[in-house]
């Protein structure tokens, strides 16, 4: 029955089957060219529905791809309170995924969150990804970081993170021989205390009684 079939329509089947074939290899082309050299950024809003805007274009809730950046990303919707995050969107990322729960106003919108809890719950697994695919990028980008905090009987060493994820290090103490110590220790590390920028606290002049005087030092 079957045989029969096809052999009363084998023309038609094959042409169909060449056209489906060469649309599929077309989308497949297209799709590898309009991703070539960008990298995806899922973006997991509540509500679903919510306007997102990155850099000033038109978004939404899922998956784009996009030429590696920051990106300043707005979500909104009436009734609720918009929300606006500064995103770093790299290859160097595991995952590259933001997640973004809007909090309600308007007493229509609370009764839309107290409908969908489960929606704000299943997004925190989505921030949970986010604060942890960030957290392997920055420590990747600073691993100085996971020296730090230092604590000696006389001297400390931090870091502060700058609004790019840059750093710098802080090291307090009162003593001018601690200070040389504390930048050895750095070296000790395996780093070279010149790549970074070095800011004194709690420096104490051996000629005065100036305290807490904040030394910038860089490279």
């Amino acid at each position: 029955m079957y045989y029969e079939f096809f052999q009363e329509h084998k023309r038609r089947i094959i042409t169909i089957a060449i056209a489906v074939f060469t649309l599929f290899t077309l989308w497949s082309a297209t799709t590898l060219i309009l991703r070539a050299g960008k990298t995806p950024l899922t973006i997991s809003a509540v509500p679903s529905d919510a306007k997102v805007i990155a850099n000033g274009q038109n978004l939404s809730d899922g998956t784009h791809w996009l030429p590696a950046g920051d990106y300043v990303i707005v979500v909104e919707k009436n009734g609720f309170e918009s929300q606006t995050r500064t995103v770093t969107v790299t290859p160097s990322k595991k995952n590259n995924v933001t997640a973004i729960s809007l909090m309600p106003k308007s007493d229509e919108a609370k009764k839309w969150a107290d409908k969908h809890q489960s929606d704000y719950q299943q997004n925190e697994q989505f921030g949970a990804i986010e604060a942890r695919a960030n957290g392997e990028y920055f420590t990747e980008k600073n691993p100085i970081t996971t020296k730090m905090p230092f604590t000696d009987p006389y001297f400390s060493i931090s870091y502060v993170v700058n609004d790019d994820q840059s750093i710098y290090l802080t090291v307090s103490t009162p003593s001018p021989r601690y200070r040389f110590y504390a930048v050895e220790k750095i070296r000790e590390w395996g780093y070279d205390p010149t790549d970074f920028d070095i800011r004194f606290k709690e420096f104490k002049n051996p000629l005065g009684s100036v305290v807490n005087v904040s030394n910038e030092v860089k490279k």
